[in-house]
């Protein structure tokens, strides 16, 4: 038997499923609750093998804190959250936190519930259609946020301040020389051929 807990501040959301998984012989809704500092006490009585929780179910309440903790504690529990809320950085801190899932409100999951369930049992992660496109996002940033040296990242926030190679030799304790070296590699790795490219790409990318 597939145990699911659901922590969500909308009784909707845990009727509209009890109604689906009871119509299930192996999956049951067996507890929920409606705020998020019920969740610890929830999953230690119950020990759901499923839960399904509120990103923002109230103020005070840290999912991202939650989940690193219920994961440590009950490694075995399948986290999927519940959010209206998108946000790349956060969808990555979660999974990398503990999470197995993240579902947006308005996606029609209720209907696929089911599946879901057995998807995360299985070792499966679950993400709708736009938390893998954020997901795929936030690990471009992480990647974008390597692309340069920490010498290559101060070389560039000088030019962004309007120094000429000399200023940004004598602000940074290197030769002139070094300096177009830096910006050379730099305008290789960012696609482009000019200070001002790139430094408007940069920007686009968040690099400085």
């Amino acid at each position: 038997m597939i145990r699911v807990a659901v922590v969500d501040d909308h009784p909707h959301v845990a009727v509209a499923m009890r109604a689906i998984l009871d119509e299930t012989p192996d999956i049951r809704l067996v507890a929920e609750a409606r705020q998020g500092s019920e969740v610890f006490a929830l999953v230690r009585r119950e020990r759901p093998h499923v839960l399904l929780l509120d990103l923002l179910i109230e103020p005070a309440f840290d999912a991202l804190s939650a989940v690193r903790d219920l994961h440590a504690n009950a490694p075995d529990l399948r986290i999927c959250l519940l959010s209206a809320h998108l946000e790349p950085t956060y969808v990555r801190d979660l999974l990398q936190a503990g999470a197995c899932g993240y579902i947006l409100k308005d996606d029609d999951y209720i209907s696929r519930i089911e599946t879901i369930i057995r998807d995360l049992m299985e070792g499966q992660m679950y993400l709708s259609a736009r938390a893998y496109e954020a997901l795929a996002q936030a690990m471009h940033q992480v990647g974008d946020r390597r692309l340069f040296t920490e010498r290559e990242r101060d070389v560039l926030r000088l030019a962004q301040r309007g120094l000429p190679n000399p200023q940004i030799a004598q602000a940074l304790g290197i030769s002139p020389g070094t300096v177009r070296n830096h910006l050379s590699t730099i305008y290789r790795k960012l696609g482009v051929h000019s200070r001002y490219q790139a430094l408007v790409e940069a920007q686009e990318r968040d690099l400085i």
